[in-house]
Order: structure tokens, then sequence, then C-alpha cells
């Protein structure tokens, strides 16, 4: 089998996705902001540039973030109506484990990860034609991050996060993270909150590897 070159997942309804290492710009206008232009002819003039303002600030916050953190693509929710309060990022993530992918799986599921949640628990999951470890937590955000995208308010104190992380097929050594984060409604452990986890949690059984 050849080494997988790149992967799919299928989007919602009101999604996009910005690429980050090329074309980043064009999708940013292309995707996002001209979107957020077109927003409903009720909404006062002032009011529609201050969420214009607020989510183009958003949403170049996050993109910077993201590729800080090794972002190949970067997903937001931007139905102008009413956006979600959510987003996901998939980055490519340096892997320190000695080991076959399928023991280092087994070594990330008992406990061990990079980052935010160390030590939380993680289950595996299959994804694609292989398997996957999924970790939820809790996660703080920084002094005025958005950490879940347009619809999200300034300096959410939380959000709920999931990640799954992956070694990409027949590639030692690459391995990929999937992060998604959202605040709900302020409430972590609400209804809404939960819908919100269990979309991206849809959203990756979709997840298929190219070739």
């Amino acid at each position: 089998m050849t080494a997988a070159r790149g992967y799919s997942v299928v989007l919602p309804q009101g999604w996009a996705r910005v690429p980050l290492r090329a074309g980043t710009r064009e999708a940013l206008d292309r995707e996002v902001f001209r979107r957020v232009d077109r927003l409903p002819a009720q909404v006062p003039r002032d009011q529609g540039m201050a969420y214009r303002a607020h989510v183009r600030r958003t949403v170049e916050r996050m993109v910077r973030d993201a590729r800080r953190a090794g972002g190949l693509d970067l997903y937001v929710p931007v139905r102008a109506a009413r956006p979600l309060p959510a987003s996901f990022v998939v980055a490519e993530i340096p892997h320190g484990l000695d080991a076959e992918p399928e023991a280092a799986l087994a070594r990330y599921a008992a406990g061990y990860r990079p980052g935010p949640g160390e030590g939380t628990p993680g289950e595996l999951r299959s994804v694609g034609d292989g398997l996957a470890v999924r970790w939820e937590y809790v996660g703080r955000a920084a002094d005025g991050e958005d950490a879940a995208g347009p619809g999200a308010g300034t300096g959410a104190p939380a959000s709920r996060r999931v990640e799954y992380v992956l070694p990409v097929p027949e590639d030692p050594g690459r391995w990929l993270a999937v992060s998604h984060a959202t605040p709900g409604d302020g409430d972590l452990g609400s209804p809404y909150t939960q819908a919100l986890t269990d979309l991206f949690d849809a959203v990756m059984t979709t997840f298929r590897w190219t070739y």
C-alpha cells in the first residue's frame, strides 16, 4: 500500500475549510468574509459592521494560532444568520514515541498526550480505515482568545474540547491531530454544548484518507 497523500471529511452545511499552508487569504475572502458580508437586510448597518469586524479578527487570530500549532486546515461555521460557536483544526504533529503505530496508539490511549489536558485518559476509535485515539476534556482559553469560532463571545473562559490523534497510513513518523473546541452556550454540560460535540464526532465518522 502507498502512503496516504491527504484526507477528506464531509462538512455540515454552512461550514468552510480554510487551508493554512497555501491559498489561505483567497479562501478567507471567498469562503468566510464574503459570506458574512451578506447579512440579512433587517440587521442594522452599524451592528452588521461590528459583527463583520469581529468575525475578521476572530478568524484571522484562529488562523495564526493554528499555523503555530502545525495546522494544515481550519474549519469554521460561516452561516451568517446564526453562526455556531465551534471550530476544528487538522494539524500535523510531532511524534516522539519510538514504537509501531499500534503500540504508540495504545500508549496514547493510556493517558499520554501533549498539551492541555495531559494525563486525560483516551479511548481507541475507528477512523477511516484505521484507529485513532480520542480525548474529551475542558480547556481554558488564553486571554483574549476565542477558542471556538466566529460565533463565540470574546475571551471565552473555557471550552469543551475533543481531539483525535491518528497515524498517517504507510508513512512512519507522520501523525495528524484533529482538534475541536466549543464554549457551547456557556454551560459545558448543557444539551446544546453536547450537540455541538456530537456534531464534530459525526464529522469524524466521515474522515477518509486519500491516495
